[in-house]
């Protein structure tokens, strides 16, 4: 095994003292110019990679922070990631993204190796099962959350958010003034924050109408926020007898879901049934057919979760605090009236 390349061996080499070096790979400004670029160019020149481990001991930080997501095909948490690790190398943290699939095991587990890790924070999409674990983490590991509430008493953190009742309550609204009155809503898991909050949206804008949405509602479906929940969703519907004039879906992979299974059964949309989407879909312009969608600007959510969790791990006793995005409805040629 080859020999591992320490400060020592650049000191050596260079000639100069191991606490200079030190100074020069810590960006100290007890330098000059003309010294820092020796040392560095007999960095390069040998291959050094410094030891994180022994780093982390000596400053009491790993600079890494878990971001943990339940989906990584979804380029809504994509697009997030993406910013926020962008935000975060800018102070020299690496990001480490894991991805659930919605599994309270899986999560656990990431959770357990992320501690063990002992990483300086951790931005979290939960699956809502670890609720104990998670709050025993928090008492040692900075946290913020994306989306999905911690539906626990004693949480500290801060929560990044969109604007889930908005978003679906105008969603439902715009349906409504077409005169839609039966509409299928497919929504994600009920003991989720973020699809309570939706629901709850689509059930006061019927009220308005009218419409009371309770046990006796006949168009509702519940699965996962996945993919095949939605294509789930569409055979159900199927089956209906008295059919749905509309669809509105509560996350852009259900949506991606219910084309899929519409186009395979030769529904057409809006023909046959309108359909509207909180989230939009990747390279939506691209599409035949374009959700109506309640979009949301994934850039800015990513530089406030970047910047909340930065100022979390530097001020880990602050109060905690909400960042709630507002929705924009982009119309798409998915809309029409309902045919009676």
């Amino acid at each position: 095994m080859p020999k591992q390349i320490t400060i020592k061996d650049i000191a050596k080499k260079t000639h100069v003292s191991v606490a200079t070096v030190s100074r020069v790979l810590n960006d100290s400004d007890c330098v000059t110019d003309a010294m820092r670029q020796r040392v560095m160019e007999t960095v390069r020149e040998l291959g050094y990679v410094p030891n994180s481990i022994a780093k982390s001991l000596k400053t009491n930080s790993t600079y890494s922070i878990g971001f943990l997501v339940p989906d990584i095909s979804n380029h809504f948490l994509i697009s997030i990631a993406r910013t926020v690790e962008d935000i975060v190398s800018r102070q020299k943290y690496n990001l480490f993204l894991c991805s659930t699939g919605n599994r309270a095991d899986r999560e656990l587990d990431y959770l357990k190796m992320l501690l063990s890790r002992n990483v300086d924070g951790l931005i979290l999409n939960t699956t809502g099962h670890n609720d104990d674990f998670i709050l025993k983490m928090n008492t040692q590991i900075p946290m913020v959350l994306l989306n999905r509430q911690v539906q626990a008493e004693g949480f500290h953190g801060d929560l990044v958010d969109t604007n889930n009742h908005l978003g679906c309550y105008l969603l439902t609204k715009q349906l409504l003034s077409l005169g839609h009155r039966k509409i299928f809503v497919v929504c994600g898991p009920a003991h989720l924050s973020n699809s309570q909050e939706r629901f709850q949206g689509f059930v006061d804008a019927m009220a308005e109408k009218g419409i009371c949405v309770d046990e006796h509602y006949p168009y509702i479906y519940t699965g996962d926020f996945l993919m095949q929940s939605g294509m789930e969703a569409v055979n159900h519907l199927y089956e209906m007898e008295d059919k749905p004039t509309a669809i509105l879906s509560m996350n852009n992979m259900l949506t991606v879901g219910i084309l899929e299974q519409l186009h395979a059964r030769n529904i057409r949309v809006p023909e046959q049934v309108s359909l509207v989407s909180y989230d939009a879909i990747n390279n939506m312009d691209l599409m035949v057919t374009r959700p109506t969608s309640a979009t949301f600007d994934t850039t800015a959510i990513g530089e406030r979760l970047g910047k909340a969790i930065l100022e979390r791990i530097q001020n880990p006793e602050g109060e905690n605090r909400k960042f709630i995005f507002d929705p924009t409805i982009i119309q798409g040629n998915s809309l029409g009236v309902p045919q009676t």
